[in-house]
């Protein structure tokens, strides 16, 4: 379920009252609460891509959907289980334990109750045990704020709420700051629901979620970067900007992301376009399955990383195939800034005057005075082709040098005083007017 647009402000219409218990909320339920549930085939590409699949024994594991809705998600997860538990000769009882839902609405968790009984039964369950399955299965809370024990569990998966903070209460809003550590600034509740999700992971458990992918790009989610690059593996992340993803339209920059509580490894990255479909999930499934650096159609572009990007600033974002280039340079080469070389990278040199301060002129000045400086054309080929010019350098370890010192360096720019001294760097710094803006 993920909630967009102005109908967003209800849904966590939430009254806690003065002073009283944080775990007991009212919800406005006649307001419109901005639900727009996941497409059956997206939900699936989900499960499959997370590994949640009838393959294995799911009735010995345990999934968590925190925000199920209608049973978008829930519904072929249990499919999933009931399948798994006839594949592995289980009695379907034995999966009592394999599956929690949330919803902050009760009418939610009865539908979607009511739907997973319909769901057992028509799979071959007796309608007792589907109604017992259904109460254990799904309940009505507030997944940032549950009680979930200490065991751990193997997979969360599904579609959090896209809400804004600060469309929370405060009470609320302070709760879920003290519990989510990364959700700084004006953060939206999905980074919450991540974070919790991640913690709550035993080892190599599974997140599985569609959500806006704002959180790898802006500032808010700097704190969740870095929880996810220190404890957990991205192994993909599916941009669906233009993909007909909902059963609504919804303007949220949605991407499929799967992270995996384990050391970090190669990830996939894709960026689907508009005409991605169900098709195109089960291409794109396969293709992953099939260890395969490239996969390019029509509906969808993906690469394989050898690595990971850094926290320490925005996860780059772009066409697979680039991204891939990057974190191959990035495994096999160092940094371009090192204090041990002394490199680093800046705008490039700002002098005020270039046709002064440039020149390909080696005996213009005395030697130690002239820098040699790579222009932009020096190195379109890949390597470093210098063309021969020179910086004409008035510095030496951060310092202006003393004219006196160099009597052709004084030469020169006196002959030059008078475009020299008219920049501005120059008019606000009279005594230092010979020097470059950097």
């Amino acid at each position: 379920m993920m909630s967009v647009g102005r109908a967003k402000r209800h849904q966590m219409a939430l009254d806690l009252g003065d002073g009283g218990c944080e775990e007991v909320f009212q919800i406005d339920v006649t307001g419109s609460h901005g639900e727009v549930f996941t497409r059956r085939w997206v939900v699936e590409l989900i499960l499959d891509l997370a590994g949640f699949t009838a393959d294995r024994d799911l009735a010995s594991l345990t999934a968590v959907e925190p925000s199920c809705g209608a049973g978008a998600f829930l519904v072929p997860m249990v499919e999933r289980v009931v399948q798994s538990c006839r594949l592995h000769d289980r009695p379907l009882d034995d999966a009592r334990p394999a599956l929690r839902a949330f919803d902050l609405l009760s009418s939610n968790a009865e539908l979607t109750a009511k739907a997973v009984a319909k769901v057992l039964v028509d799979l071959g369950a007796g309608q007792d045990i589907a109604v017992s399955l259904a109460a254990d299965w799904v309940r009505c809370g507030d997944f940032l704020l549950a009680d979930h024990g200490d065991a751990g569990v193997d997979f969360v998966l599904g579609n959090p709420p896209y809400i804004r903070l600060e469309d929370v209460p405060p009470a609320r809003s302070a709760a879920y700051r003290r519990t989510c550590l990364t959700m700084r600034g004006r953060s939206d509740i999905f980074v919450g629901f991540i974070e919790t999700g991640l913690r709550l992971l035993r080892p190599d458990g599974v997140l599985g979620f569609i959500v806006a992918d704002r959180w790898m790009h802006n500032q808010y989610g700097a704190g969740l970067r870095e929880l996810v690059c220190a404890e957990f593996a991205v192994e993909a992340v599916v941009s669906m900007h233009d993909v007909d993803a909902f059963e609504e339209p919804v303007a949220a920059y949605p991407a499929v992301t799967v992270i995996r509580r384990a050391p970090q490894s190669t990830a996939v990255v894709a960026n689907a376009g508009k005409a991605f479909a169900e098709e195109d999930g089960r291409a794109l499934q396969k293709w992953v399955d099939s260890r395969s650096l490239r996969l390019s159609t029509s509906a969808v572009s993906a690469a394989r990383l050898p690595v990971w990007f850094d926290p320490g600033s925005s996860w780059p974002s772009g066409d697979p195939a680039n991204l891939a280039l990057i974190a191959d340079l990035k495994l096999r080469f160092p940094l371009l800034e090192d204090r041990t070389t002394g490199t680093r990278v800046g705008i490039g040199v700002a002098t005020g005057r270039d046709d002064v301060y440039l020149t390909s002129d080696a005996n213009l000045v005395e030697a130690e005075r002239l820098l040699p400086l790579l222009m932009t054309r020096d190195t379109v080929t890949g390597g470093a082709a210098w063309s021969g010019t020179y910086l004409v350098n008035p510095w030496r370890d951060g310092r202006l040098v003393e004219l006196a010192e160099f009597p052709r360096l004084r030469a020169y720019l006196e002959s030059h005083s008078a475009v020299v001294k008219g920049r501005h760097v120059a008019r606000t710094n009279s005594p230092r007017w010979y020097r470059t803006i950097d």
